[in-house]
């Protein structure tokens, strides 16, 4: 059976499209874009923290919401940051994503890495699309945090669970 030349023509035109759309896998990615889903931000943040310097820091800041830059402040503030409470993260040796949590306008996403010290660590980042002007429909970064450092909440085990439609 042959394909119309329509119909080739409209295959060709989608893939170039798809093709157009996303950055190629591994290509360095410059800062927030619309057309980037969460994997593909936070792949671009792990990339700019494994380079583990100054230059790798300030492209980390790009991908910084607005309201994550309300509490770390300007990028010299956020350089201290990163370098005290995330040394690890500064350098890794390698880094595994989870799968997304994608709720809407908000994302989270699981990632593991093995460190500088050759241990694996795990952080969540909390992601946000924009609605600010340059930047809507861009995913950037609200928070990271350690599960490993979160503090346990109360008791919540299941006989302490309230019964439902008894």
């Amino acid at each position: 059976m042959t394909r119309s030349p329509l119909v080739a023509l409209l295959s060709g035109l989608l893939l170039a499209l798809s093709v157009q759309a996303a950055p190629a896998p591994g290509a360095p990615i410059k800062g927030p874009a619309p057309d980037l889903d969460p994997p593909q931000v936070v792949e671009a943040m792990l990339m700019a923290l494994k380079k583990g310097n100054d230059q790798g820091i300030a492209e980390l800041y790009k991908f910084s919401s607005p309201k994550n830059r309300e509490k770390t402040g300007p990028l010299a503030s956020f350089r201290e940051l990163i370098r005290e409470g995330f040394p690890d993260l500064l350098g890794h040796r390698a880094a595994r994503a989870g799968v997304p949590l994608i709720d809407g306008e908000r994302a989270m996403m699981p990632v593991e890495i093995v460190g500088s010290d050759d241990q694996p660590h795990r952080y969540v980042f909390l992601l946000s699309k924009q609605t600010i002007p340059g930047c809507k429909g861009c995913w950037m970064t609200d928070a990271v945090f350690s599960p490993d450092e979160m503090e346990e909440g109360p008791d919540a085990a299941p006989e302490a669970a309230p019964e439902y439609g008894a």
